[in-house]
């Protein structure tokens, strides 16, 4: 630009005082924010007046050496080059610190890249005040002992500006995905228009435009980014994604202690009910038997309590399956009958079920979760009602009988099945309907502070009537009774009626005598368990079936054992102390020349929450067993993996 003209000078330069101009003004829009907006990201400032004292001696520097100015020494046209050159690294520098610290926080430790980069900016500063300071005595009255050396222009007009640009796109790139959609658009306008300028300028050095991309750049990111409702919300975005890893944190720690709170109690109780079961088996004295059948009624209730948990932090968790098959309903009914009657009997109620002797008696869908939904109204009913009567009243409509009055939708093939558990109760006030179905929520606690449960027992039956596609509801007068209606689509599978059910309703009996299901004298298998007493317990629970039982209280105990003796089924404890069941199992497995290494290996446990079954079946278990161990499951799962030719099964009586 040596030859031009003043006029010509400030044409060439008439956008990069627009820029100058539009950048004045966003610097005082700036600093007129409140400062506890601004000190959101301080970043932002420091480039947008970094851009506006590079862009005003830009302006400057190129006036000042237009061709009719006063002559100026060439120390003093030299600087300007110098600084002119050193005010657009400074520019590409903050560029690339601003676009970190969309992804970090202020105070936040650098990285060795961001230090080599600071680092470099100070190098390059210091080594242009050198190269300044050397070459003070060179300079003459000619202006050409002022101009710039190729190699001062390339190194620190082209390379480091480029390092920098090329820094801060690929920075962009490698941690886009920390973005919402709105800042990542703005943030590539933003790069696009920024770099695009700095890019212009160092391929076009004639004309002044590296300034006007970077203060469109700084229009894009304020009032993209930078506004204070777009920083409160980011601010709020980022509150959430904290709060998530904290509740994430909090959740595994919920689980730690779950699973540890299951092993602990279920241990100790596998022990009191499976000793308990051997008097009752055992016992003639009616006296004992009747201190048995309470122990076990608390057993069941202690164990009812952890298993309201361990179902809750299943369905939170999302681990709670909807299992599907073929079912009857009479054999539900009757299953309903015989859990609830006697509990009501006990409290002096009546009990009835009242069945819509059209009902089809093979239906479709997951039996266990409606016996467990059902039964937790009908043992609500019972605990708070203290005289009259409970009922159960089972329907059925279809499609064509709701004449669209009903939300839930049908198939052709399905059946709206109804159960309406009515009681004589002390009923619910209506203040204390909208929170019944919450979480551990207790209400009436004047009424109802001496009754047994966790509150969860309606929250789970909520969550699993909605999981199957039904609705629950409630009527209720407080001081009256209530009546809950669960309705839930169950695809029906045949044509034959249940009939006249009421007449087919067996008595409840209080025992029923034990009465092993096979034998098998020939099987052998093996228990690892660290705590003797379970080890007993399973041995007596098994003592009629006459199958041979080699026990051990180690992981190390049973491998030695499994070197020389073939089992055709081994259960393993999960945890024990120094070699868990995981370990021991692949032990058992790699044994070179091992008897048992195709044996199925059952995992024994105490640790029954969401996801554990799931858990062991991945680590190579053939299947999973929890404790406190139930005996009608411990000979299901034994006739399962025993060879076939060693079990004889008892015949049904007839």
């Amino acid at each position: 630009m040596g030859d031009l003209t003043t006029l010509e000078t400030i044409h060439r330069m008439y956008m990069s005082i627009v820029a100058l101009v539009f950048n004045l003004m966003l610097c005082v829009m700036y600093r007129m924010v409140d400062s506890h907006e601004k000190d959101r990201n301080r970043s932002f400032g420091a480039l947008a007046f970094v851009v506006l004292f590079g862009n005003a001696l830009t302006i400057l520097t190129t006036y000042i050496r237009r061709a009719d100015s006063v002559t100026l020494p060439p120390m003093i046209v030299y600087l300007t080059y110098l600084l002119q050159c050193l005010s657009n690294i400074y520019v590409c520098s903050f560029f690339s610190q601003y676009i970190e610290s969309y992804f970090h926080k202020d105070g936040e430790k650098l990285n060795p890249i961001q230090r080599f980069n600071r680092i470099l900016l100070i190098v390059a500063t210091i080594l242009l005040a050198v190269l300044y300071i050397y070459k003070l005595p060179s300079f003459d009255a000619s202006h050409e002992s002022a101009a710039v050396e190729p190699w001062v222009r390339y190194i620190f007009g082209y390379a480091l500006e480029l390092y920098y640009i090329l820094y801060s796109i690929i920075y962009f790139i490698r941690f886009r995905n920390r973005l919402n959609k709105r800042a990542v658009l703005t943030a590539v306008w933003g790069i696009i228009v920024t770099i695009g300028g700095i890019m212009a300028q160092l391929a076009f050095s004639s004309i002044l435009v590296n300034y006007v991309g970077a203060t469109l750049g700084l229009f894009l990111f304020y009032f993209g980014v930078e506004t204070p409702d777009y920083r409160k919300l980011r601010q709020t975005m980022e509150e959430l994604r904290e709060a998530r890893i904290a509740a994430d944190r909090a959740n595994h720690s919920k689980s730690e202690f779950l699973a540890n709170m299951s092993h602990e109690i279920r241990t100790p109780i596998n022990a009191v009910l499976g000793m308990n079961e051997m008097i009752l088996r055992e016992s003639d004295n009616e006296k004992i038997t009747s201190y048995a059948r309470n122990v076990e009624s608390s057993g069941r209730n202690l164990l009812s309590i952890i298993n309201d948990i361990l179902d809750f932090s299943k369905i939170e968790a999302g681990h709670m399956e909807i299992l599907e098959n073929n079912y009857k309903l009479s054999k539900l009914l009757n299953d309903l009958n015989s859990m609830i009657r006697f509990r009501a009997e006990k409290k002096g109620l009546e009990f009835d079920i009242f069945v819509d002797r059209e009902l089809p008696e093979d239906m479709y869908g997951d039996e266990v979760r409606i016996r467990q939904i059902v039964t937790n109204l009908l043992t609500n009913s019972v605990k708070y009602t203290r005289e009259g009567n409970v009922s159960l009243t089972v329907e059925g409509y279809r499609k064509a009988d709701l004449a669209g009055d009903e939300t839930i939708e049908l198939e052709d093939d399905e059946i709206l099945l109804t159960f309406a558990v009515s009681d004589t109760g002390i009923g619910i006030r209506d203040e204390d309907k909208e929170k019944l179905f919450s979480q551990f929520e207790r209400v009436d606690m004047d009424q109802t502070r001496t009754i047994e449960g966790t509150g969860l027992g309606l929250a789970i039956t909520y969550d699993l009537t909605v999981m199957m596609g039904g609705r629950i509801d409630l009527v209720s007068s407080y001081g009256v009774g209530s009546t809950f209606t669960v309705k839930l689509p169950q695809k029906v599978i045949g044509d034959n009626p249940i009939g006249d059910y009421s007449v087919e309703i067996p008595e409840a009996r209080e025992t029923e005598s034990y009465k092993e299901s096979f034998t098998a004298p020939e099987a052998r298998i093996l228990v690892v368990d660290d705590t003797a007493l379970n080890l007993l317990v399973f041995k007596e629970l098994l003592k009629k079936t006459q199958v041979q039982i080699d026990t051990a209280r180690s992981a190390g105990e049973a491998i030695r054992l499994t070197m020389g003796t073939v089992y055709d089924v081994i259960f393993m404890d999960q945890r024990m102390p120094h070699t868990d069941g995981i370990q021991a199992m692949n032990m058992i497995r790699e044994q070179h020349g091992g008897s048992n290494r195709e044996t199925p290996i059952i995992c024994l446990t105490a640790d029954a929450v969401s996801g554990a079954r799931e858990r062991y079946i991945a680590a190579g278990f053939v299947d999973y067993l929890t404790k406190p161990v139930e005996s009608e499951k411990l000979e299901a799962m034994l006739c399962r993996y025993l060879p076939e030719t060693k079990v004889i099964r008892e015949k049904a009586d007839e």
